[in-house]
This record gives C-alpha cells, sequence and structure tokens, in this order.
C-alpha cells in the first residue's frame, strides 16, 4: 500500500517547495493533505490518518510540539523548521527526523531513507511527553472538539465563557452557542490556565476574562452567596461556599 502524508506549515511557497521534492524523490509517497496552522493540523491528522507527518515548529494556534501530542503512535514525525533548539529532545521522544530550513535535496534524501528504514523495522512508539520536559512552561489547552448536535467542531478555549457539567457530559458555553465534550469537569479544570480560568462550584468553571462582576444573591446583611455576572450575558453563576474566597477581593 502506498505511504501517505501530511505536510505542516504555515508558508505557503515553503509548504510547495517540501511537496515538489517529495513527489520528485518520493515517487511511492502520496501527499493526502496539508495545514497552515496547528488547529487544522490537528483535524488533518484525526480525519486523514497519515503514515507520516512533515511538522513545523512554529505555527499560529498551535505549535508544533503541542500538535505532535495528537499524533497516534503508529504515525512517523519530521519536524521541519528554521530552529534547532528542540533536535535533541525530539529524536529523543522518537521522531523520526528533524529537518533545518532552508531545506537541500541531500538531507531530504537522507530522511526519506530514514522513513523508509523505520517503516520496515517498526520502531517503538514515540513518547512526545519527553518534548516538554526541558523546563518549559506548562502546556494548556488551547482547543477541544465539541459536539453540538450531530456535528463535531473545534471550540478555541479562549472563546469558552464557562464549563458546567451534565451527567456523563460537560457543557461548553461561547458566545456562538452551547457544544458538549466527554470530559469530567475534574480532569478539564487540570488542563486549563489557572490564571484564566477558576472553578466557582462543584460543577461551573468560570473564563475570568468573561467575568463583569461579583455580586451577592441576596441583599447584604442576609448572609446570601455571591454570583458571577458575565459580560453581556443574562445568566447568574453561582459560586459555591467553597470556592468563595477567591472572589472576596473583587
Amino acid at each position: 500500500m502506498m505511504p501517505t502524508a501530511l505536510i505542516v506549515e504555515d508558508e505557503p511557497l515553503l509548504r510547495a517547495e517540501l511537496a515538489d521534492q517529495l513527489g520528485v524523490l518520493w515517487p511511492g509517497l502520496r501527499i493526502a493533505g496539508h495545514a497552515d496552522n496547528g488547529i487544522e493540523a490537528v483535524a488533518c491528522i484525526d480525519a486523514l490518518r497519515p503514515d507520516i507527518v512533515f511538522l513545523d515548529i512554529q505555527m499560529p494556534g498551535l505549535n508544533g510540539m503541542e500538535v505532535a501530542r495528537h499524533i497516534p503512535e503508529s504515525c512517523q514525525v519530521v519536524f521541519v523548521t528554521a530552529y534547532a533548539d528542540y533536535a535533541l529532545a525530539a529524536f529523543d521522544a522518537g521522531a523520526s527526523d528533524y529537518l533545518v530550513k532552508p531545506l537541500t535535496t541531500a538531507r531530504l534524501l537522507q530522511t526519506i531513507r530514514r522513513l523508509k528504514s523505520r517503516a520496515a523495522a517498526s520502531p517503538p512508539p514515540a513518547v512526545w511527553e519527553k518534548l516538554f520536559e526541558q523546563d518549559s512552561p506548562p502546556v494548556y489547552l488551547k482547543w477541544i472538539k465539541a459536539s453540538s448536535g450531530n456535528t463535531v467542531r473545534l471550540v478555541m478555549v479562549s472563546e469558552v465563557l464557562y464549563f458546567t457539567s451534565s451527567e456523563k457530559y460537560t457543557r461548553v458555553v461561547t458566545e456562538r452557542g452551547d457544544a458538549l465534550i466527554r470530559l469530567p469537569l475534574k480532569n478539564l479544570l487540570e488542563q486549563l490556565d489557572p490564571q484564566q480560568f477558576a472553578q466557582i462550584h462543584r460543577s461551573a468553571i468560570v473564563n475570568l476574562q468573561a467575568v463583569d462582576r461579583i455580586e451577592r444573591s441576596e441583599p447584604a446583611g442576609r448572609g446570601g452567596g455571591l454570583e458571577v455576572i458575565l459580560k453581556g450575558r443574562a445568566e447568574r453563576l453561582a459560586v459555591s461556599e467553597a470556592f468563595t474566597r477567591q472572589f472576596r477581593q473583587m
């Protein structure tokens, strides 16, 4: 069966150049698609299931290192970038190769030989978490795949106003509407930037940038709880007693 590849590169000329060179140097490789940003790359990987991904590192949306976390273990990855900073970590984590721009024919041929050899030898699975062990800052969720009716869409986490738990699902609320994800609120909170999101209730997490003000749910002096009022929204989100301390100063 003819192997397939996905090219992820945000510069159109470089993307076309790599596709052209692969077409000449490896006629048996089929370019299944291309993407010009990290979010599109993850969607393409999920839909196309390529055997190889040529992956840029510096891209809009998600960078290459973040995209790598969503690549199946069976898929070979070749990082293509102008920066060599992550070369050692990439190889250590299981990358098939690491190409530094500008590309040369001789170096690309070497990569092709390595890809063919690894495909035949069934190399050990990649462990992309190692790419984030170089004293780098925590990597938080930047997007999520959420279901809205029969449609699955990518939602930028920065656009989420708040999350609420709903039986087996977590409800994702944005200005564009609601959607659902199969991820418990507790697990979700661990993956969100604590500088941007805060839990206000056992069943609710709010985007602090969407908060307009905090009010008491009853007139002062009657022991009322706190409520979060969002910018331009009518709903009022209750703050449970366990989480009121973080809002006392607001």
